[in-house]
């Protein structure tokens, strides 16, 4: 009997010994890892008061960077992902918005998804204007020769009015009003003149400068305005 009870200690004694050790916390990229590909663009903290507290109207805001649109199931995936990151690492936080941006566009400032949770509902908004965007935005091929372009090509933004203009290589364009949908146009450039066509407004002037990269534009409503090249 003394040699069972003697075999048995000398068992659990072995296997306490070998017994594995708690996890570590796992860091974001591995908590990712089955999730669908994004690259966090930047976060908007809630503000705090000195004594921790955080008041029901604070926003935490996630914006984020996905290569092409996804299916609901996928942004519910992310917005889970992100709330539980949110309320672990902002005690109290009651509202936490995820913005995904479309690979390209997050200057135009028209996300592609909202997914929001407010108190204990969650709901995903989808813009249409996001894949408006996308669309009309020029993809440069890898494959494709290299071409003298113009140097007006590229998007400009006027951090007055938060409005975006975007001239392509291929005499196309849009204008975007921040929260609207974009305005297509053609274009045409001499010298420092640009003259933008509207399907459905006509001719406007532009201004641009080779050296500080900017368009210029005279408003009616806002006097001049000053578009920097992104």
């Amino acid at each position: 009997m003394k040699k069972l009870l003697f075999v048995f200690a000398t068992i659990l004694f072995v296997a306490c010994g070998n017994k594995v050790a708690s996890p570590e916390p796992v860091e974001e990229d591995n908590l990712s890892i089955n999730l669908p590909e994004y690259t966090r663009l930047s976060t908007e903290v809630p503000n705090i008061s000195s004594n921790g507290y955080i008041s029901p109207g604070q926003n935490l805001v996630y914006n984020i960077e996905i290569e092409h649109p996804l299916p609901k199931d996928s942004l519910e995936l992310l917005q889970d992902f992100f709330i539980q990151k949110g309320k672990a690492d902002y005690a109290g936080i009651n509202k936490i918005i995820v913005r995904a941006y479309l690979k390209g566009t997050p200057i135009q400032g028209t996300p592609y998804a909202s997914m929001n949770l407010i108190g204990e509902k969650k709901d995903i908004f989808i813009n249409d204007d996001a894949l408006k965007i996308e669309a009309l935005m020029e993809n440069p091929s890898a494959d494709k020769p290299q071409e003298i372009v113009d140097p007006i090509i590229g998007s400009y933004y006027c951090s007055r009015t938060h409005d975006t203009y975007v001239f392509n290589s291929n005499k196309t364009g849009f204008f975007l009003i921040q929260g609207g949908g974009p305005s297509e146009f053609t274009w045409k450039r001499s010298g420092s003149n640009v003259i933008i066509t509207y399907e459905a407004f006509g001719n406007q002037k532009l201004s641009f400068d080779t050296k500080s990269k900017t368009i210029t534009e005279i408003s009616e409503s806002f006097g001049t305005l000053v578009f920097k090249k992104q």
